[in-house]
């Protein structure tokens, strides 16, 4: 099941656990799209969110990332590589990319391998109310309203040149990550990595 959390969902607690997705289609209302097509449509999305249009456009071409600013159309929530492998069980983004595809339900999540003193992190798109909120969301980064993020060019989904790419790409205009999983996910990843170093104390 794709991620569909509009601006305008309420952000509920952390749930308990995760249900597994269902099937994917890509049949909405007789309309078939292509991969290429969903990709296109979220780059113009997200090209909404640049600073200068133009040049956000040629900084993907050119290098396959460009500085965008989330606030209005999107947030962005940040988590240490090492807490979400944790969660998983894994230990790379290549690894990691099938389950948090399912737990995550197609929601965009990319991968820097230079943040956290080089330990790499993972961000991932979540509705725009969630920066506004009173109490962060446990166990992540909130990146500001004002703040520049450095986003990889939709069709980036492999490492290239040390710079950021998608694990799970953008599958369509204004669709999301649900801010719950992301922090019930991160609540997992800390726990575990809590529970190792209680057991290496031993």
């Amino acid at each position: 099941m794709t991620s569909t959390h509009a601006n305008d969902e309420p952000v509920d607690a952390v749930p308990a656990g995760f249900e597994s997705s269902t099937a994917r289609t890509t049949v909405t209302a007789g309309v078939v799209t292509t991969q290429a097509e969903r990709t296109l449509a979220a780059g113009h999305w997200l090209l909404a969110a640049a600073p200068l249009r133009a040049q956000a456009q040629a900084e993907w071409e050119e290098h396959g990332a460009a500085w965008l600013k989330p606030g209005v159309l999107f947030s962005a929530l940040s988590i240490p590589a090492e807490v979400l492998h944790a969660a998983v069980g894994l230990d790379s983004p290549q690894a990691c990319a099938g389950p948090l595809t399912e737990v995550l339900e197609d929601g965009p999540l990319f991968f820097r391998p230079d943040e956290f003193q080089g330990r790499g992190s993972y961000t991932a798109l979540v509705p725009a109310r969630v920066a506004r909120l009173r109490v962060p969301l446990p166990g992540v980064v909130t990146l500001p309203q004002c703040a520049l993020l450095l986003v990889p060019a939709p069709n980036r989904t492999e490492p290239a040149n040390g710079g950021p790419w998608w694990v799970t790409p953008l599958n369509g205009p204004g669709l999301l990550c649900s801010p719950e999983r992301v922090a019930a996910l991160a609540g997992l990843g800390r726990d575990a990595l809590a529970a190792k170093r209680a057991r290496q104390d031993a």
